[in-house]
């Protein structure tokens, strides 16, 4: 069994989606189980649409809404010419379930986290309604399942938390049974159901999570994720067009690149398959006999200390100073506190004996925290910060391996550093108007230099 995830971009237009046809034909005999995000931007549309009713301004939402229809429509009748009327009735249904809550958002002015949760967990279940008939008619012998009835979440909205067991109890008793039968399972990512009843969403990259949570209850030999890149890069070819494919990578490699940044994972989804050590491979939908990279417990070593060079937007970094933390027990303990008080887990810690440095991302309760924190001591704040990871199994064994990120940053202030925390990754910051340069330079350094020795 493999369970094949599509992302948005797999589904954005006719053409993909025959692309991704073409991938599930070519799986039928590997027993595949399939999980789709919501099709192109629709969960930003929908939260746009949600937003604009809230504030009272219903023609527009509604008119949002007419624009996501009509790019659904079109969709749909370039794959079913003719003959997609009756099948067309259940994504009619969502589309009025949408307009419902636009109407009452407009009369409540309340887009609260439960009701987005409700409005943005439609655009997957009206993407994989519209796949199934498509499907079917291409001779794919599809069963829809209704992600709610087998994902079970806490009630923590926007951000659910999967009940493992629960949803694994449910799993073997509502899809497994479908495969046994020969039956290829069609269901959503990114949502779920509270035990209370309540409809729930796993928070952004939570199809992937549904991906790999799937592939950890169902003993899945692979779990496959299909996005538009061919697999993951040494950089983000954005920033750096010598980008090249990593065929290969550990658990914990892809892991921190998650976790800072990288693009094509989100951080909790190899959680699960770490567990069960199910390997996962990335793969591009527009080019499928691209090889991919391949996400294994553990790689051979080989190649240069450094596999990937991630980096992650949008920091601020909060550094706090003070003499009374020399040797003083427990201040790390206070400051501690004041970030748990005020619900801010730091994504970066640099420390000395007398001061703290924190990478933060900004959002409620930061400006709080830092009044907070002017108690222990003198703090500054830098806004408009980037974090960049250097990324790498061998980067533990190698010696001066930190002198050798640094040799060509002379030029640029850096406002952190951190090895510590991870024997795999060498973290720093940089103002975000140097992020550009800093990263080509680093990835001429440890990847471009090689091609050339090469040749």
């Amino acid at each position: 069994m493999k369970i094949l995830k599509f992302g948005g971009t797999s589904v954005g237009d006719a053409a993909n989606i025959r692309k991704t046809m073409a991938v599930v034909k070519g799986r039928v005999s590997q027993c595949p189980v399939l999980v789709f995000s919501a099709m192109g931007d629709t969960t930003d549309i929908l939260h746009r649409m949600g937003e604009q009713a809230a504030e009272g301004r219903l023609e527009a939402s509604l008119g949002t809404l007419a624009a996501l229809k009509a790019y659904h429509r079109a969709i749909f009748e370039d794959l079913m010419p003719g003959n997609g009327e009756e099948a067309w009735a259940q994504c009619e249904h969502l589309f009025s379930e949408m307009e419902d809550v636009a109407r009452g958002l407009a009369v409540l002015w309340d887009f609260s986290p439960a009701v987005q949760d409700r409005l943005l967990g439609l655009g997957e279940l009206l993407c994989t309604a519209m796949l199934r008939h498509v499907f079917l008619q291409e001779g794919l012998p599809v069963a829809w399942m209704d992600a709610r009835t087998f994902m079970v979440t806490d009630a923590r909205h926007t951000q659910a938390e999967p009940d493992f067991d629960a949803m694994a109890a449910r799993c073997k008793q509502i899809l497994l049974p479908l495969v046994e039968q020969g039956r290829i399972p069609l269901t959503q990512g990114f949502i779920g159901r509270s035990a209370g009843g309540a409809s729930t969403t796993l928070g952004r990259g939570g199809s992937d999570l549904t991906a790999s949570l799937l592939g950890a209850a169902l003993g899945a030999e692979e779990i496959e994720i299909w996005t538009d890149v061919d697999g993951i890069m040494t950089a983000d070819p954005s920033l750096v067009p010598e980008a090249r494919n990593i065929p290969a990578m550990s658990f914990q490699e892809a892991a921190e690149l998650a976790f800072f940044g990288a693009r094509v994972l989100h951080p909790k989804t190899l959680a699960p398959a770490v567990d069960r050590g199910i390997p996962v491979r990335v793969l591009n939908t527009a080019r499928p006999e691209a090889r991919g990279t391949l996400i294994l417990a553990r790689v051979s070593p080989n190649g240069g200390p450094v596999k990937s060079i991630a980096y992650k937007e949008g920091m601020t970094v909060v550094t706090l100073v003070s003499a009374r933390m020399f040797k003083a027990q427990g201040f790390l303990r206070r400051l501690f506190e004041v970030l748990e008080h005020r619900r801010i887990a730091p994504d970066l810690v640099a420390t000395s004996e007398v001061s703290v440095a924190l990478a933060v991302s900004p959002g409620p309760g930061l400006s709080e925290a830092v009044e907070d924190l002017r108690g222990l001591g003198a703090v500054s704040v830098r806004s408009s910060q980037a974090l960049v990871a250097v990324v790498g199994e061998k980067l533990k064994e190698t010696p001066g391996i930190v002198g050798q990120v640094f040799q060509d940053l002379r030029d640029v202030g850096v406002t952190m550093v951190s090895q510590g925390g991870s024997d795999i990754a060498l973290s720093f910051a940089v103002a975000e108007e140097d992020l550009s340069r800093v990263v080509s330079r680093l990835h001429r350094r440890f990847f471009e230099k090689e091609l050339d020795h090469g040749q």
